[in-house]
């Protein structure tokens, strides 16, 4: 084996754009192999179980779905003779209908480009009219939007995001 590796570092015993051939080395001891059958049975059942269990998951959604949308229309058909016995009696309804308790006034904006910045007024209210100068806007146009939302329409909290759609039209303006 001396003999091999001193060939080999002097150039010989190989052929040009060959690897130099390696000393066999003594084949080291195999662990046994585990019995897999024997770990592949309690896998499978695990397996079946879960797979039952997301099944079972799945139907009590499903029966849960089913029985809410069942009490929902129930509940619309019961209220609709209520509801329109209020409305004959003049007496407000304390069941208020999907989303009208949170809708706000709708308010639109005229919004005018001028020389000294952008004339802004909520349309059909001409006490409202402002003109926000160029460099307020430059500085940040949501909180211009804003601050004049809240000056003139009322706090978000109460009117809703008002400011958000002034702002897109002042950028719009603004272009």
């Amino acid at each position: 084996m001396a003999k091999a590796k001193k060939a080999v570092a002097k150039g010989k015993g190989t052929r040009k754009g060959e690897a130099p051939k390696k000393a066999p080395q003594a084949a080291e001891p195999k662990a046994p192999a585990p019995d897999l059958a024997a770990l592949r049975a309690p896998v499978d059942e695990a397996l079946t179980a879960l797979t039952v269990a997301e099944a079972e998951a799945h139907e009590a959604v499903e029966k849960a779905k089913t029985r809410v949308a069942e009490a929902k229309d129930a509940f619309r058909r019961v209220l609709t003779p209520y509801r329109d016995a209020c409305k004959k009696a003049g007496v407000a309804c304390e069941f208020e209908g999907g989303r009208g308790a949170n809708v706000s006034e709708k308010v639109s904006f005229e919004v005018e480009k001028v020389a000294k910045g952008i004339r802004v007024q909520v349309k059909g209210k001409p006490e409202t009219e402002e003109v926000i100068p160029l460099a307020d806007l430059k500085e940040s146009v949501n909180k211009a939007a804003y601050a004049y939302t809240d000056k003139h329409v009322g706090p978000r909290e109460k009117v809703g995001n008002k400011g958000g759609s002034l702002s897109n039209r002042l950028r719009a303006a603004l272009k």
